[in-house]
């Protein structure tokens, strides 16, 4: 008797082991993320009015489709900056969005806001937010005045008995950015850090199995500033199992600090950040066993024609727009030749160099201002000038002119940093180089100055090639000279960052174009069509007058 109630035993606590067995089990939640897509609905570049399938919504909505239909537990966020650029700015008025149509349409769960979303007012953003159908999240913006939130900072998602806890937060230089606007006067945007911090204790007293920051914010902190990147979250918040970055431009596939796996999924569509959460359950305990993030291009995917659909009437909008003729030219305004083996365009001034500077000293008044050229195939022959062909050949589409009060020395260091752009032509060379590091990057970092006369000579080394600089009227320009500089803002925030040739020096901007003339019409591109059209009366002649070259090579 004694045996066989031991064997009964025993035969029930294999049982109840098998019953236990049963009910342990695995869960996979799959993350999703982009952010910084930029107005790229369609795989379309409508300032330039030219294809370009290295992404867009509508490829990430055909990843999206496909992904699903292999995994179960999905979630879709976007870390913001999607409002704006590739002119999807023309259709903010519009009743529902064509871009949070989109997002709807593709069943995003989670927006950020980027801070481009307050470009154009607060109205905008809560028109935008209130269309959206998932969840608008923002954990450091208040109303000044009352001292409340203006969104949700959380929220939880569940996928099979697992609780995921998002936190959403927004860089804090967004009154910065909108400083000379007005337009988030009445917004305070707080430190991150402090309310993310606020927030996980919250979600862990709703016993959530997993922490996400969903974030407007790169990886390292802006303009110097302690508490405004991730790696200073994860270095001080180790209890977030992921941060899904953005702003910065990076293609951060994955880089793991303090335990926090951090990922951010490049800009304009390009890719999307896969994050693959595994969890254990087993009877009510969770673990998460495993995180890990990758991104993906989207480049060889198909537009969805869901995502075509919605975008149709305004993609011919804007195919229209950028083919209007806005004036001619009677000569060639960009040499095609290519010398010592790079482009003319890059070694003496040209027609375009000179239009697109003289359109900034005109508008701003500025002593000397700085352009870059980022399109290594510029062209504008002689005959009608459209549109696209400014956008064509000045690529950055939010391009504005800042004027920064500097000093001759600023200017030169400025310039000789530029020049750095190219490697030094030693004896023998028969072609210039491109510097090995800067010439490599996907950003270009050589600018052409307008206003001033100079020659760069790339046979002497970097800081002492810039020669006889004067100003146009042939005045030396000297160290202790005052001068006002017209240029980009962003490309003044590299110059005056930690280890940039301005360290320490910054000013901060006296006039603003799109402060000045709105936030459309005050950009370089749209500047110099109103330059071409009401001041140039649609005339555009080469007014190139060799007032620079790039010399070092012996051109016998």
């Amino acid at each position: 008797m004694l045996v066989s109630k031991k064997r009964a035993l025993l035969s029930g606590l294999f049982i109840l082991g098998c019953v236990f067995q049963v009910n342990a089990k695995e869960v996979d939640v799959a993350i999703l993320a982009t952010s910084d897509v930029h107005g790229r609905m369609l795989p379309w570049d409508y300032g330039t009015d030219k294809a370009d399938s290295s992404g867009s919504y509508a490829q990430i909505s055909s990843f999206l489709k496909e992904y699903r239909s292999l995994h179960e537990n999905v979630i879709v966020v976007d870390a913001g900056d999607i409002i704006q650029d590739n002119q999807i700015e023309r259709f903010h008025n519009v009743q529902n969005h064509p871009a949070i149509a989109a997002l709807n349409a593709m069943h995003y769960d989670i927006m950020v806001l980027g801070n481009h979303e307050f470009n154009f007012g607060m109205p905008i953003v809560d028109k935008v937010i209130s269309e959206f159908k998932g969840q608008s999240l923002a954990a450091n913006i208040y109303y000044k005045d009352s001292g409340k939130p203006y969104l949700p900072a959380t929220t939880i998602i569940e996928k099979e008995g697992i609780k995921i806890g998002f936190i959403g937060a927004t860089t804090p230089f967004v009154p910065e950015y909108e400083n000379k606007t007005g337009y988030v006067n009445q917004m305070e945007f707080t430190m991150p850090i402090p309310e993310i911090k606020k927030q996980i204790a919250n979600l862990k007293q709703q016993s959530v199995d997993a922490i996400v920051l969903v974030t407007h914010m790169g990886l390292d902190n802006e303009n110097n500033k302690p508490g405004t990147g991730v790696a200073d979250v994860a270095n001080q918040l180790p209890e977030i199992d992921i941060i899904i970055a953005g702003h910065n431009h990076q293609n951060i596939s994955e880089k793991v600090i303090n335990n926090v796996v951090i990922t951010e999924p490049h800009r304009y569509g390009t890719v999307v950040s896969v994050v693959d959460l595994k969890f254990d359950i087993d009877g009510n305990k969770k673990t998460l066993k495993a995180k890990k993030s990758q991104t993906l291009p989207v480049k060889t995917y198909p537009a969805d024609p869901e995502i075509e659909k919605i975008y149709s009437p305004y993609h011919q909008q804007l195919r229209e727009i950028s083919n209007q003729v806005i004036g001619e030219t009677d000569k060639d305004l960009v040499p095609q030749e290519i010398i010592h083996g790079i482009p003319a365009v890059y070694l003496q001034e040209s027609g375009l160099t000179n239009l697109l500077n003289s359109v900034q000293i005109y508008y701003s008044g500025a002593d000397v201002t700085a352009v870059l050229v980022d399109n290594k195939k510029a062209i504008l022959n002689k005959g009608p000038i459209a549109r696209k062909d400014i956008a064509n050949n000045y690529q950055y589409t939010a391009g504005e002119t800042s004027i920064f009060e500097v000093t001759g020395k600023d200017l030169k260091d400025y310039m000789e940093w530029s020049a750095a752009y190219f490697a030094q032509v030693q004896p023998t060379d028969k072609n210039y180089q491109y510097d090995s590091v800067r010439g490599a990057s996907k950003y270009m970092t050589y600018d052409m100055f307008g206003g001033v006369k100079y020659i760069i000579d790339l046979s002497e080394p970097v800081g002492n090639r810039i020669k006889n600089l004067t100003l146009l009227n042939g005045k030396v320009i000297t160290d202790d000279m005052k001068l006002k500089l017209g240029m980009n803002a962003y490309r003044y925030e590299m110059l005056v960052k930690k280890g940039g040739p301005l360290e320490g020096r910054r000013v901060e901007p006296i006039w603003n174009s799109r402060t000045a003339l709105g936030d459309e019409e005050g950009t370089i591109r749209n500047m110099t069509i109103k330059y071409i059209t009401d001041v140039k009366k649609g005339k555009i002649t080469d007014e190139s007058n060799n007032n620079w070259k790039v010399i070092g090579i012996d051109p016998k």
